[in-house]
């Protein structure tokens, strides 16, 4: 099972030059990165450097 949740009510997201989508794939891909090398569970951090969620891979 992999579980997989964020908020997306920060700054990171509200970046009047580039969509939603824009971030939300970002984080995406970061989640990809990690599972890829391994890991099993982890915080999916925003742009800024913020924690916005957490996944988890069983």
């Amino acid at each position: 099972m992999f579980k997989l949740e964020f908020s997306t009510t920060n700054a990171a997201f509200q970046d009047g030059d580039l969509p939603l989508s824009f971030e939300v794939a970002r984080c995406l891909a970061d989640v990809v990165d990690d599972v890829k090398s391994g890991l099993l569970r982890g915080t999916v951090i925003d742009a800024n450097g913020n924690g916005v969620g957490r996944w988890e891979l069983s």
